[in-house]
């Protein structure tokens, strides 16, 4: 059941459109009572001279303009906007500019093609650094190997001088006795096997692989294609709607200068003409500096030069068959936000028995060879092998209170799996209403253009000016229309997640 606001958007929307409709309808009756003012297409507002144009360069040659019903002379507001009306004026007088025409899933193709986009290539890093840390975890299953290299000279001599007295010369004779070689050059090759400490790594390299795979839920290809698509559509659609709303704006303006007829006894006479007042030219103008910065936006996104003009082909509107048993409770799991939150309980586990394992002793083997000359006393090369054992005794406490923080932290992460998926639950059912509501209003929406469209079909050949600004008004509705179902739909293709 949509909400009030749902309700209020929808009915405000129900009547633009209607009223829209109205207007269609009567300007079909007055085009038909009058001859046709014929106007050019909508490549003009960039190949040709416009009313908005003629209008800003009046704009741009005088610091204050006379309005019609007497009114006063506008202000240094006025004279900022005569300025910036006459940058736009010869910005867009270009008329060797031929506009390129392209289709959405061709702006969606180029933009894959140019670059890859930072969004996959910072997925691509996680993802590879998540795996070489669980694979660096994982090598400390097997043994240590090192090697140490010692070659020191000392000042002094390391050891005793002993006197002697020889009994038949009486002369007294010193032997130097060393403790330790002057020179001393000492090789030590080691080896060591951990052996109660792969319990550790073993819970260790779970939580390496947890974090691996939370790396690769939020960067699968299918989230970050999701994420671009719905950038470039919504860059793609608001340009749409802002050339159909500069259409709009620059047909009015013409309007304002070709006064209607008027029946007299002897003939038809026309109201002399009147200037378009300075909302409708500030209108206009926010219009055309609306579509060049967007078309600047665009063209970076196609890595083409920015002055590119574009003529882009209105999409068909999306049709898509999603239903609400699609989002049952069972897709929930495929979730990026539960997949975290369960991938958080398996590191949560392991950790509370890691700081279980500090209660065991730890005990490695260990090997290895040397080769000294630092003791004269001892060989010159020698090995050795047996086990190290090592245990902390007492340490105050800490190991016990690791356990419970340990023990603690499990179970909230736990418990915010559950909530995790009663919170995606509930979301995705909104999503869903979101969805069918704008599916259904797209659907309104479309139908009543594509009537009031053919209602406005007066000339095989070409429009009226009054028609074109119609027309580009119920397009704007239409556009507008698509684009929410679209983002819609986005938005719970991102909840269902990667697999859906």
């Amino acid at each position: 059941m949509l909400g009030k606001n749902d309700k209020r958007r929808h009915c405000t929307f129900v009547r633009r459109l209607v009223a829209a409709i109205a207007v269609m309808i009567l300007a079909v009756g007055t085009v038909m009572g009058q001859n046709p003012i014929f106007g050019p297409s909508q490549s003009a507002l960039v190949t040709g001279s416009t009313p908005l144009e003629k209008l800003l360069g009046k704009l741009s040659s005088s610091s204050a303009v006379e309005v019609r019903s007497g009114q006063e002379q506008w202000s240094d507001a006025s004279k900022r906007f005569a300025v910036a009306a006459t940058s736009l004026k010869e910005n867009a007088d270009r008329p060797d500019r031929i506009p390129r025409r392209i289709t959405l899933e061709q702006v969606k193709q180029q933009v894959a093609a140019t670059a890859a986009s930072p969004l996959v290539r910072l997925g691509q890093l996680s993802i590879e650094a998540a795996k070489l840390h669980r694979l660096g975890v994982q090598s400390d299953y097997f043994p240590k190997i090192g090697a140490t290299v010692t070659n020191l000279h000392f000042t002094d001599f390391l050891g005793e001088v002993l006197t002697l007295h020889r009994p038949l010369a009486g002369t007294p004779v010193q032997v130097p006795l060393p403790l330790f070689s002057q020179n001393q050059t000492i090789v030590a090759m080691t080896f060591v096997q951990p052996i109660t400490p792969l319990f550790q790594v073993y819970q260790a390299v779970k939580i390496a692989r947890a974090d691996e795979r939370i790396a690769i839920a939020k960067a699968g290809g299918a989230i970050a294609q999701n994420i671009s698509n719905t950038r470039i559509e919504e860059a793609y659609f608001k340009l749409l709607i802002a050339q159909r709303r500069a259409i709009s704006a620059d047909r009015k303006i013409r309007i304002a200068e070709t006064p209607p007829l008027y029946a007299s006894v002897s003939r038809l006479v026309r109201a002399p003409a009147q200037e378009p007042d300075l909302l409708e030219a500030t209108a206009a103008a926010t219009a055309i500096a609306e579509v060049r910065e967007l078309t600047d936006s665009l063209n970076r996104m196609l890595g083409w030069p920015s002055d590119t003009e574009l003529d882009l082909v209105q999409p068909d509107p999306l049709v898509e068959n999603i239903s609400a048993a699609d989002i049952g409770d069972k897709n929930v799991t495929a979730n990026l936000e539960v997949i975290e939150a369960e991938q958080t309980v398996i590191k949560a586990r392991a950790a509370s028995t890691l700081s279980k394992l500090t209660y065991i002793p730890t005990v490695a083997a260990t090997s290895g060879f040397i080769y000294q000359n630092a003791l004269p006393l001892l060989p010159t090369t020698f090995g050795y092998g047996g086990l190290i054992v090592s245990y902390n005794i007492y340490d105050f406490g800490k190991r016990e209170r690791a356990v419970k923080e340990a023990s603690a932290q499990r179970e909230m992460a736990e418990i915010a799996v559950q909530l995790t998926k009663a919170k995606v639950a509930a979301n995705m059912k909104a999503a869903y209403a979101e969805l069918e509501r704008t599916r259904q209003l797209s659907q309104m929406t479309q139908k009543m253009g594509l009537s009031v469209t053919q209602l406005m079909t007066v000339s095989s050949t070409s429009e009226s000016t009054d028609m074109i600004a119609a027309r580009a008004n119920v397009e704007v509705e239409m556009i507008e229309a698509d684009l929410a179902h679209r983002q819609a739909y986005a938005r719970l293709k991102a909840l269902m997640g990667p697999q859906q």
